[in-house]
């Protein structure tokens, strides 16, 4: 069964799922829209989901949409896969979850209020105290990865990669790219960054450009 992935490559979202389908191996289409490509308003893609945004996930006619439940299905839907193997085990599972979670409410928020400032917006409409709010949240965030990432730990959830490191690491290219001294004080959270950077589907559709986004 073909899968269609819905959503621009700029957007984080979106890419935490390109790099999840490569590293599960996975044949796929890519519908590109959403932002400056539109394509919100296509009929086969409300049908796939209530939210208008991306990213969506077309699978058999069903559609999965927000990207850690994307991800999830992946896991769920190749269970011989390491990625999945884990997400089947309760123990990896809940640890795995719990820092999907994490990203969600407490890691991707100020980051995304931090690029806002920073590239979405132009000198003259940035605030230094929202933005200073921003920062010391993210840096709150990274001293709590720090210490789930003690004692030499190299990933997330323990001694393998997992989707916890997709769903949180996804965010690393452009939030050290925005801000490079901001993991100063969070060596260990840099180490992992280093590791994460090293696969090749990271690089492929992480580490990639986001000029596109950029207001000049």
């Amino acid at each position: 069964m073909t899968l269609t992935l819905w959503g621009r490559p700029s957007s984080v979202n979106v890419q935490k799922v390109l790099w999840a389908l490569d590293e599960f191996g996975l044949t796929y289409d890519h519908k590109i829209v959403a932002g400056k490509y539109g394509g919100l308003d296509d009929p086969a893609f409300q049908a796939l989901t209530p939210v208008p945004r991306v990213p969506v996930l077309e699978d058999g006619g069903i559609g999965v949409w927000e990207s850690h439940a994307i991800l999830r299905h992946l896991a769920r839907t190749h269970p011989e896969h390491a990625l999945g193997a884990a997400m089947a085990d309760p123990a990896q599972a809940a640890a795995i979850d719990a820092w999907l979670e994490y990203g969600s409410t407490s890691l991707q928020p100020p980051f995304i209020g931090m690029f806002w400032q920073l590239v979405r917006m132009r000198d003259d409409q940035r605030d230094a105290a929202t933005l200073d709010g921003h920062r010391s949240a993210v840096m709150g965030s990274l001293a709590v990865l720090e210490r789930g990432l003690s004692d030499g730990r190299p990933y997330l959830a323990g001694d393998s990669f997992s989707l916890a490191d997709i769903g949180l690491g996804s965010l690393l290219y452009r939030l050290f790219d925005i801000a490079p001294d901001i993991g100063d004080a969070t060596a260990g959270v840099c180490a992992w960054r280093d590791r994460l950077a090293a696969r090749g589907a990271y690089q492929r559709h992480v580490a990639v450009s986001y000029d596109e986004l950029r207001v000049t």
